[in-house]
Protein backbone atom coordinates (compact mmCIF):
# COMPACT_ATOMS: atom_id res chain seq x y z
CA UNK A 1 0.00 0.00 0.00
CA UNK A 2 3.07 2.65 0.65
CA UNK A 3 4.13 1.74 -3.09
CA UNK A 4 1.06 2.63 -4.24
CA UNK A 5 0.41 6.15 -2.45
CA UNK A 6 4.64 6.86 -3.29
CA UNK A 7 3.55 5.94 -6.82
CA UNK A 8 0.55 7.88 -6.97
CA UNK A 9 2.69 11.11 -5.14
CA UNK A 10 5.33 10.73 -8.27
CA UNK A 11 2.82 10.63 -11.07
CA UNK A 12 0.75 13.87 -9.22
CA UNK A 13 3.80 15.81 -8.52
CA UNK A 14 4.86 15.19 -12.15
CA UNK A 15 1.65 16.38 -13.49
CA UNK A 16 1.62 19.47 -11.49
CA UNK A 17 5.41 20.18 -12.56
CA UNK A 18 4.13 19.60 -16.59
CA UNK A 19 1.25 22.13 -16.03
CA UNK A 20 3.01 24.51 -14.19
CA UNK A 21 5.40 24.36 -16.60
CA UNK A 22 3.70 24.44 -19.62
CA UNK A 23 1.34 27.04 -18.47
CA UNK A 24 4.73 29.61 -17.75
CA UNK A 25 6.23 28.79 -20.70
CA UNK A 26 2.81 29.75 -22.69
CA UNK A 27 2.21 33.00 -20.28
CA UNK A 28 5.81 33.80 -21.87
CA UNK A 29 5.06 33.14 -25.35
CA UNK A 30 1.48 35.17 -24.97
CA UNK A 31 3.22 38.42 -23.64
CA UNK A 32 6.25 38.09 -25.82
CA UNK A 33 3.64 37.55 -29.06
CA UNK A 34 1.56 40.35 -27.57
CA UNK A 35 4.03 42.91 -26.44
CA UNK A 36 7.39 42.49 -28.79
CA UNK A 37 5.56 41.01 -32.04
CA UNK A 38 2.32 42.83 -31.99
CA UNK A 39 1.04 39.50 -33.22
CA UNK A 40 -0.88 38.40 -30.18
CA UNK A 41 -1.72 34.10 -30.10
CA UNK A 42 -5.27 33.82 -30.46
CA UNK A 43 -5.11 30.23 -28.04
CA UNK A 44 -2.80 30.88 -25.48
CA UNK A 45 -5.27 32.99 -22.87
CA UNK A 46 -7.33 29.78 -23.55
CA UNK A 47 -4.56 27.26 -22.26
CA UNK A 48 -3.44 29.27 -20.06
CA UNK A 49 -6.29 29.43 -17.94
CA UNK A 50 -6.95 25.90 -18.40
CA UNK A 51 -3.50 24.93 -17.42
CA UNK A 52 -3.87 27.12 -14.39
CA UNK A 53 -7.30 25.56 -13.42
CA UNK A 54 -5.54 22.07 -13.61
CA UNK A 55 -2.35 23.17 -11.79
CA UNK A 56 -4.62 24.47 -8.84
CA UNK A 57 -6.61 21.21 -8.56
CA UNK A 58 -3.63 18.88 -8.74
CA UNK A 59 -1.89 21.18 -5.97
CA UNK A 60 -4.91 20.52 -3.86
CA UNK A 61 -4.29 16.93 -4.28
CA UNK A 62 -0.77 17.10 -3.04
CA UNK A 63 -1.77 19.51 0.13
CA UNK A 64 -4.26 16.72 0.71
CA UNK A 65 -1.79 14.17 0.61
CA UNK A 66 0.48 15.64 3.41
CA UNK A 67 -2.66 16.81 4.94
CA UNK A 68 -0.90 20.74 4.65
CA UNK A 69 -4.44 22.70 4.20
CA UNK A 70 -4.08 26.29 6.00
CA UNK A 71 -6.08 25.49 8.81
CA UNK A 72 -6.34 27.71 12.00
CA UNK A 73 -6.18 24.95 15.29
CA UNK A 74 -5.53 27.56 17.82
CA UNK A 75 -9.03 25.95 19.96
CA UNK A 76 -8.17 22.64 18.84
CA UNK A 77 -4.74 22.60 20.51
CA UNK A 78 -6.41 23.93 23.76
CA UNK A 79 -8.76 20.69 23.64
CA UNK A 80 -7.80 17.39 25.25
CA UNK A 81 -6.09 14.67 23.10
CA UNK A 82 -9.49 12.26 22.72
CA UNK A 83 -11.42 16.08 21.55
CA UNK A 84 -8.52 16.51 18.83
CA UNK A 85 -8.50 12.68 17.81
CA UNK A 86 -12.39 13.41 17.47
CA UNK A 87 -11.94 16.94 15.30
CA UNK A 88 -9.21 15.21 13.51
CA UNK A 89 -11.82 12.34 11.74
CA UNK A 90 -14.37 14.78 11.50
CA UNK A 91 -12.39 16.89 9.20
CA UNK A 92 -11.67 13.91 7.36
CA UNK A 93 -15.08 13.28 6.95
CA UNK A 94 -15.88 16.70 6.01
CA UNK A 95 -13.48 16.55 3.13
CA UNK A 96 -14.58 13.10 2.15
CA UNK A 97 -18.34 14.78 1.97
CA UNK A 98 -17.21 17.32 0.04
CA UNK A 99 -14.82 15.12 -2.10
CA UNK A 100 -17.53 13.44 -3.07
CA UNK A 101 -19.73 16.58 -4.00
CA UNK A 102 -17.41 17.04 -6.28
CA UNK A 103 -17.27 13.81 -7.90
CA UNK A 104 -20.71 13.59 -8.43
CA UNK A 105 -21.20 17.30 -9.80
CA UNK A 106 -18.00 17.00 -11.68
CA UNK A 107 -19.52 13.95 -13.34
CA UNK A 108 -22.93 16.18 -13.92
CA UNK A 109 -20.65 18.94 -15.48
CA UNK A 110 -18.68 16.77 -17.69
CA UNK A 111 -21.40 15.15 -19.27
CA UNK A 112 -23.53 18.48 -19.49
CA UNK A 113 -20.35 19.75 -21.34
CA UNK A 114 -19.71 16.78 -24.01
CA UNK A 115 -20.73 18.47 -27.45
CA UNK A 116 -19.33 21.88 -26.13
CA UNK A 117 -15.83 23.04 -27.64
CA UNK A 118 -13.21 25.78 -26.77
CA UNK A 119 -13.65 28.65 -28.72
CA UNK A 120 -9.82 29.64 -29.49
CA UNK A 121 -8.19 25.59 -29.38
CA UNK A 122 -11.05 23.58 -30.31
CA UNK A 123 -10.63 21.24 -27.00
CA UNK A 124 -14.43 19.30 -25.97
CA UNK A 125 -14.65 20.95 -22.59
CA UNK A 126 -15.29 17.74 -21.41
CA UNK A 127 -11.21 17.10 -20.71
CA UNK A 128 -11.14 20.16 -19.07
CA UNK A 129 -13.95 19.43 -16.58
CA UNK A 130 -12.77 16.04 -15.78
CA UNK A 131 -10.08 17.24 -13.33
CA UNK A 132 -12.97 17.64 -10.74
CA UNK A 133 -13.92 14.07 -10.63
CA UNK A 134 -10.42 13.47 -10.63
CA UNK A 135 -9.94 15.55 -7.61
CA UNK A 136 -12.48 14.23 -5.74
CA UNK A 137 -11.13 10.50 -6.51
CA UNK A 138 -7.52 11.47 -5.17
CA UNK A 139 -8.29 13.61 -2.15
CA UNK A 140 -10.61 10.71 -1.01
CA UNK A 141 -7.82 8.10 -1.88
CA UNK A 142 -5.60 10.12 0.50
CA UNK A 143 -7.90 10.42 3.13
CA UNK A 144 -7.82 6.64 2.85
CA UNK A 145 -3.91 6.90 3.13
CA UNK A 146 -3.84 9.41 5.83
CA UNK A 147 -6.44 7.21 7.95
CA UNK A 148 -4.47 4.18 7.64
CA UNK A 149 -1.16 5.74 8.56
CA UNK A 150 -3.04 6.71 11.38
CA UNK A 151 -4.40 3.47 12.04
CA UNK A 152 -1.15 2.25 11.62
CA UNK A 153 0.48 4.86 14.23
CA UNK A 154 -1.74 4.27 16.77
CA UNK A 155 -1.14 0.22 16.78
CA UNK A 156 2.56 0.52 17.44
CA UNK A 157 1.30 2.82 20.35
CA UNK A 158 1.61 1.09 22.88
Amino acid sequence: MKTFFSGLRKVETAMAVISMSAFTVVAFLQVTFRVFLHNPLGWSEELCKFLFIWCTFIGAILVSADNAHFCVDFFVTKCSPFVQKILKYLSFVLVALFSVILIYFGIKLMLSNINRISPAMGIPMYYIYTIFPINGILVILHLIESIWKDAKSAGTEV
